[in-house]
């Protein structure tokens, strides 16, 4: 076997390479040798550009910071809605873990729909939502849409909406998430619940009835007798009569034989439907009072209906009494007295009323909405109030009969009546229904308790105890002082609601001088401002730093109010205010609280004598000057030229070359010698203070 460039390789046929074949094969070869060698080398240094390259790659990538570790635990956010729910109205975020974050941290909101709106455009500080310096572990920084820079008329973000919101620290993004703001579904209202007969006879058959508004979609009220002895505790559907537009529920023969005489509670409830899906829903009591034989009159029986239900105190209810009759009568006249009275704690008749006249019974199986009267439900004294109602119908030929409903309404009480804006009052709820919501207003402001005793606090929102009870404290919005507003507790769910006069204290400031010169003094003295409070000064609109405080801590222009809301500073009138009458305000920055005070500002004037001379003669003028800041200087001139003390000679005030020192009581008076004219004229003498800037003017004239 021949060998070739070291290889082996069969010998080929000469007539296929030709003569010269192996000798060009041997060059061919000897070159395929070379180049395999050039390849490997080629595959090596290439191998170590990778590694080398990697290696630089590895290390500048190892040289960025490890991302920080996700944090979006720390910290909760909640949107705050309006009393309907149709909008978003602010917003709670809890710290739940991590380090404190400082105030000066910044908090962004961005809304998806609508991006332009007030509380979107501009960051607010952590500061502005948190009582310290320091936002800690367990603290709710809230915040009202109303409260952000620029938003206090602001009615808020309309659900639905998506709002992100976004932690800034130190330069660092700490938290973001995305809340989506839908729209919550207000609950139906069961407007009325009764049965008929009005009174069910013991071992007869009674039908419940219900009037039910609001989104229902496929959702069917349901009853529950659970509570009326040998029924069934099982809730069930109730039916649509569409020609009545009423719910019913039958209750059978076979359910009432063993039912004892009493008055026993059922219950309808419903859930409605929203967009969201998420349907809210409602209870109402049904009365049932099952007698004895012959208590219903026969074919007779009445309801009672209460419109708004459930009944609040303070609130006008419509009573309408509704007489069934299912016998043969035709044409009979109904006569229908209603009769309120408060059964507990102590029994006392508090209305009566008769029903219309000319109602009639018009043949069997009538139904007939036969009275309809009004009354004004009392406000309890205390809890444990209970009213009722009762209609006593009568049909001429048939007989009497009288149906009733009872009812113990909400209760709210305060701790006081009257306070500062910002002070903590105690709300002590009673008598709401149990476990449910309820939320907080004065005059018309939406408040979160900042704490509650009894009951259960989120955000805004308490939900009550087992027996409907609640004891939160609240602080009191800023709303117009000195006059009488309410504190309103609402359960959205049930429409239950009570209120409570309140009078927020009123702010004043008055003043030891109502008028004086420029730079002199006068102290203010401010009653009735938020506790602990930051307050700044103006006269005419110009800003007034005070000089000293002695009730407050002053620290630059502001003045921090005790704990009573009270201040005493003095302050001193600047040379930009306007001469005449006007105004010391002190404002609240923090609640806009403002108070203000008349303060007239001396009027600075000159006056010559005479202001008539002579051309043809020499004469003395004298030039007084009153109203000028107390030992201000002044300049003089006479037609333009300034006067010195070579022509100028003061008795009041003093001259030194061209400036004369003022008063201590801001005036001067002054004379200069004219000497003969060659003609009459009009002269124009100025006084020009240029320690405040005043310029006061007067003329005379030579004939």
């Amino acid at each position: 076997m021949r060998s070739f460039s070291g290889l082996s390789s069969p010998p080929v046929p000469q007539r296929v390479l030709g003569a010269s074949a192996p000798r060009r094969l041997r060059r061919h070869r000897a070159r395929s040798g070379r180049r395999g060698v050039s390849d490997v080398v080629a595959t090596i240094l290439l191998l170590a550009l990778t590694v080398v390259l990697f290696s630089a790659i590895f290390a500048f990538v190892s040289a960025f910071p490890s991302p920080p570790a996700q944090n979006s635990n720390q910290f909760q956010a909640t949107l705050l809605y309006n009393s309907g729910a149709t909008k978003i109205v602010g917003l709670n975020v809890t710290h739940l873990a991590g380090p404190p974050v400082p105030d000066n941290g910044l908090i962004y909101l961005k809304s998806a729909t609508r991006p332009g709106d007030c509380p979107f455009s501009a960051s607010v500080t952590v500061g502005s939502g948190i009582s310290g310096p320091l936002w800690t572990l367990g603290e709710v920084w809230s915040k009202q849409f109303t409260s952000f820079p620029g938003c206090s008329s602001y009615a808020g973000d309309s659900v639905p909406d998506n709002i992100t919101v976004l932690i800034v620290s130190a330069s660092s993004l700490i938290f973001s998430v995305v809340l989506p703001g839908q729209s919550i579904g207000a609950p139906p209202t069961i407007s009325a619940t009764w049965t008929v007969p009005g009174a069910p006879v013991a071992g007869q058959a009674f039908r419940i009835f219900a009037t039910v508004s609001g989104s229902l979609g496929t959702n069917k009220p349901w009853v529950n007798l659970g509570g009326v002895p040998h029924q069934s505790t099982t809730a069930q559907k109730m039916w649509f009569n569409s020609s009545a537009s009423e719910w019913q529920f039958n209750v059978s023969i076979g359910n009432t034989t063993l039912t004892s005489p009493g008055t026993y509670n059922g219950f309808v409830n419903v859930t409605g439907v929203a967009a969201t899906g998420n349907g809210a829903s409602t209870t109402a009591v049904v009365l049932i009072t099952i007698t004895s034989s012959g208590a219903n009159n026969g074919p007779l029986s009445v309801a009672v209906i209460l419109v708004p239900s459930p009944p609040n105190s303070a609130v006008t209810e419509s009573l309408q009494a509704v007489v069934t009759y299912t016998g043969s009568t035709k044409n009979a006249a109904v006569t229908v007295s209603f009769y309120g009275n408060q059964t507990a704690p102590t029994a006392s008749s508090l209305f009566t009323s008769t029903g219309p006249s000319g109602v009639t019974i018009t043949g069997p199986s009538t139904v007939t909405v036969s009275s309809v009267a009004a009354w004004l439900i009392p406000s309890p004294s205390a809890s444990g109030y209970t009213y009722s109602v009762y209609a006593s119908a009568t049909v001429a030929g048939v007989g009497t009969v009288a149906g009733s409903i009872s009812f113990t309404p909400s209760l709210i009480t305060l701790s006081t009546t009257t306070g500062l804006v910002k002070s903590s009052v105690t709300v002590d709820g009673y008598q709401f229904a149990p476990g449910t919501g309820v939320t907080f207003s004065m005059g018309g402001v939406a408040l979160t308790p900042s704490a509650c005793t009894t009951g259960t606090l989120s955000g805004a929102t308490v939900t009550t105890t087992g027996a409907g009870l609640f004891v939160c404290t609240i602080t009191v919005a800023a709303v117009s002082p000195g006059v009488a507003t309410t504190v309103v507790a609402t359960d959205a769910t049930t429409g239950q609601s009570d209120s409570n006069p309140f009078t927020v204290t009123a702010w004043t400031v008055s003043l030891s001088a109502s008028s004086g010169l420029m730079s002199s003094s006068t102290t203010a003295t401010g009653a009735g401002f938020a506790g602990a409070t930051g307050v700044t000064f103006t006269i005419d609109g110009a800003a007034v730093t005070p000089t000293l405080c002695s009730t407050g801590t002053l620290s630059g222009a502001t003045v921090t109010t005790t704990g009573a809301g009270a201040f005493v500073c003095a302050l001193t009138i600047p040379s930009s205010a306007t001469a005449g009458a006007g105004s010391v305000v002190g404002t609240d920055s923090s609640s806009s609280q403002a108070a203000s005070a008349v303060y007239t500002v001396t009027a600075w004037v000159i006056t010559l004598s005479p202001t008539t001379l002579s051309h043809s003669v020499s004469q003395i003028v004298w030039v007084n000057g009153t109203g000028f800041a107390a030992s201000s200087l002044l300049t003089v001139t006479l037609n333009g030229t300034l006067l010195t003390s070579s022509s100028l000679t003061c008795t009041s005030g003093t001259i030194s070359g061209s400036t004369i020192t003022v008063s201590a009581t801001g005036t001067f008076t002054c004379h200069f010698s004219l000497a003969k004219a060659s003609a009459a004229g009009v002269y124009t003498f100025v006084a020009s203070d240029y320690t405040t800037g005043q310029v006061a003017s007067a003329y005379f004239s030579r004939t």
